[in-house]
């Protein structure tokens, strides 16, 4: 079963992608917060996460960066959201468009569920990391 890391201030926006991921079989976890979204992503070891791209104190760019630095999340697929910013600007601040992949908000639901689709086969390409030691 997939796992999938949700990293989003809104609720509602959380709330909605569970309830359509877990009826697709996957486990899913969630952030608020982009420092807990990171603590998570190294604990679980997530299959995919879903990034929203404008939170509080940061932008989803830099969580991307931290995550891309980090050695169990560095080959994790990430799939941007956004109402706010354009493609063109997140894609622009992402270096691994195959590993990377933006929707805007509000999302149409046939569209998510392709990408997440699209996104987790990426992954199985790559190994899956271990967990750090501490």
């Amino acid at each position: 079963m997939p796992r999938i890391l949700i990293v989003d201030d809104d609720f509602e926006i959380v709330s909605l992608l569970t309830e359509v991921l877990k009826r697709e079989g996957h486990e899913i976890e969630s952030a608020c917060e982009p420092v807990d979204g990171m603590r998570k992503a190294r604990a679980i070891l997530p299959d995919l996460i879903i990034l929203d791209y404008h939170m509080p104190g940061t932008t989803g760019a830099h969580l991307f960066e931290s995550l891309r630095r980090n050695q169990s999340s560095k080959l994790t697929p990430i799939l941007f959201m956004s109402g706010e910013a354009s493609p063109e600007q997140i894609l622009a601040e992402i270096s691994d468009s195959e590993l990377s992949q933006f929707l805007a908000k509000p999302v149409h639901l046939e569209d998510f569920r392709r990408v997440v689709r699209e996104l987790l086969a990426v992954g199985e390409k790559f190994p899956k990391p271990k967990k750090e030691k501490k």
